[in-house]
């Protein structure tokens, strides 16, 4: 059926919102329930937490679960970077920014990481200072952030976007890396800014 992304997008983006909301995430049993420091596919530490040299990692322990089935890889209209993606993300161009949140909260827009993947993300200089992500396990609000996914169950992370100045539309240049690699992907996030040069 068409209409099955937009279901399953809509109750991810729900559960999103209650667990941005105060309600906590429940992971698999056993799993760790604060950011982690450990495994061999991610980044190594400089500077400040939630900096670009020092993302903030949030694992396994930090997914959210519901029971409508949370897509395992990119369709056709989701926003991705490798194996990370945001469901429905391209039509976020689009939308009305009231139906997330607030500019100064957080848009809440929540990241699906593949089974097994780890993927950190960065705002990138030019939006750095003016756009921040904000997630339930912070502290505070990081320009840098380290997803890894579970093994063997699918979730999403419980996210937002916020502006701390300027307006509340915006093209958000972002950086990736996959697991250890080395390789920088750029791509660009419109939040209901309209089309964004690529």
């Amino acid at each position: 059926m068409r209409c099955q992304p937009l279901l399953v997008t809509t109750a991810v983006a729900a559960l999103a919102c209650a667990t941005l909301g105060g309600c906590s995430a429940a992971g698999p049993p056993g799993a760790a329930r604060s950011p982690s420091r450990t495994g061999a596919s991610l980044p190594r530490t400089t500077g400040r937490p939630g900096t670009p040299g020092n993302p903030v990692i949030f694992s396994c322990g930090q997914e959210s679960f519901t029971p409508a089935r949370v897509p395992s890889r990119p369709r056709p209209g989701d926003w991705a970077i490798g194996p990370l993606f945001i469901p429905g993300g391209k039509a976020l161009a689009t939308q009305n920014p009231a139906g997330y949140g607030s500019a100064r909260d957080g848009y809440k827009i929540p990241l699906i990481v593949t089974m097994g993947s780890a993927v950190t993300v960065t705002i990138a200089a030019p939006a750095r200072g003016r756009v921040v992500i904000v997630n339930p396990y912070a502290s505070a609000p990081v320009t840098s952030a380290a997803y890894r996914s579970c093994a063997h169950q699918q979730g999403f992370f419980a996210q937002s976007f916020a502006f701390t100045r300027g307006p509340a539309r915006a093209c958000v240049p972002l950086d990736g890396t996959i697991g250890g690699q080395r390789q920088v992907h750029h791509a660009t996030l419109s939040l209901f800014a309209g089309s964004c040069a690529a």
